[in-house]
């Protein structure tokens, strides 16, 4: 009962730019913000466990029947697509950007963002631990092998895994 309660808090907290087409749970101790002009939305039932961060600036839409497992993250400044039927295992990073940095007087400084949108296809296990870097497309019927870093685009019907990864075999 109280995922189903956290879930209309989000509503409530959030009435323009948050909007979800069937009722959904969220966990405890989730960290979702929705910045001044980003949005959040879903085409069907989601289901968020404990712990895990939804942060955007930007677009962030999942699809229908989509589930997101503990520690995990997405974060979107720009936009972030995530298909019909998608499931991530726990301690996943999905980051459409990275820091933009210079170095002044000696000095590391960050400066903003550099950003690319990312776009996930239907029917998508992602394995614990992976990173989807920005820019990246994904077609659909993939699996995603525990701690894979995928950054580059990734064709419909395969298995990959490692850092960088690789195709292991077609589905």
């Amino acid at each position: 009962m109280g995922s189903v309660l956290r879930y209309l808090l989000v509503r409530i907290r959030y009435p323009r730019s948050f909007r979800c087409s069937q009722l959904s749970m969220i966990g405890t101790g989730c960290g979702i913000h929705i910045f001044q002009g980003g949005s959040l939305t879903c085409a069907g039932r989601i289901i968020v466990d404990d712990q895990v961060m939804l942060y955007t600036k930007g677009k962030l839409h999942f699809g229908k029947e989509f589930g997101i497992n503990k520690f995990s993250r997405i974060v979107a400044h720009e936009k972030i697509e995530i298909g019909d039927y998608v499931t991530i295992g726990q301690m996943v990073s999905i980051l459409d950007h990275d820091h933009h940095y210079k170095m002044e007087g000696g000095q590391l400084k960050l400066d903003g963002y550099v950003t690319a949108p990312i776009k996930i296809g239907n029917n998508i296990w992602i394995g614990d631990k992976c990173t989807i870097l920005k820019g990246v497309t994904i077609g659909d019927n993939v699996v995603i092998g525990a701690n894979t870093l995928v950054h580059k685009n990734v064709p419909s019907g395969v298995v990959i895994g490692g850092v960088p990864f690789k195709i292991l075999k077609n589905i």
